[in-house]
């Protein structure tokens, strides 16, 4: 399973709401906030309905993804938060989809990729 300090693997994958989308589109161009659901049934369309109403109030610097198609490493259901180069930042592995962070969680991580300075943090690139 992916943890913090990985980075993302290549995938394409259909999202929930039936658009396709190629990593390499959106990588070293936008941080990544990848939902990976097990099925559609009521909490899954909930958490997805709400964390996509969420991302409408996000800047345009990240892609929101919710799919049910399986990519290397990514837990089940599970969050991965990922800069635009694909480094992770976060991942939630919870054994039910009403564990998995909240819309604003989600947003709080966003702004941090937003803000943060890798110098800052001893890594510089």
């Amino acid at each position: 399973m992916l943890q913090p300090d990985d980075t993302v693997p290549n995938f394409d994958v259909m999202s929930v709401g039936g658009e396709r989308l190629h990593y390499s589109s959106i990588w070293q161009r936008k941080n990544l906030v990848l939902v990976m659901l097990p099925d559609l049934d009521s909490p899954s369309r909930n958490y997805a309905d709400a964390l996509m109403a969420h991302a409408g109030g996000s800047n345009d610097d990240t892609t929101w993804l919710v799919t049910r198609e399986r990519i290397r490493g990514v837990p089940c259901p599970g969050v991965v938060v990922a800069d635009r180069w694909g480094e992770i930042a976060y991942v939630a592995a919870p054994p039910r989809i009403e564990d998995l962070p909240t819309p604003d969680e989600l947003l709080a991580w966003v702004e941090y990729l937003e803000h943060r300075c890798p110098e800052c943090e001893g890594e510089a690139r």
